[in-house]
């Protein structure tokens, strides 16, 4: 089992890879004067960086710019504030391998 799952977990590294290099490179060296609409199979990202939301935005990458309030310039379109919370079914405990801690790096 754990090899089947390293595996999936590597092809699609390579999938994010691949697609990284064909769609997102290109568009992220010279941004679109409209943003691209967004790609529905994408996960998206969660960030505090507004140049690096923007450009992403602008390619068609689904972002969710997360900020305490007192930072939010007036001119800011909210469409609706959410308050950010886990819930209660996801896993944040450390995997473990034979009772070694074993992390998944980060991407």
């Amino acid at each position: 089992v754990a090899f089947v799952t390293q595996l999936q977990r590597t092809l699609l590294d390579i999938h994010a890879l691949l697609n990284y290099v064909e769609i997102l490179y290109p568009l992220l060296a010279s941004l679109p004067l409209k943003p691209v609409c967004a790609n529905p199979t994408w996960m998206g990202c969660f960030m505090r960086n507004t140049k690096v939301c923007e450009s992403l935005y602008f390619v068609g990458v689904p972002v969710w710019l997360v900020h305490d309030e007192e930072f939010i310039p007036p001119t800011m379109n909210i469409i609706h504030p959410v308050q950010l919370m886990f819930p209660d079914n996801i896993v944040r405990a450390m995997y473990l391998e034979s009772g070694v801690s074993k992390p998944f790096p980060s991407i």
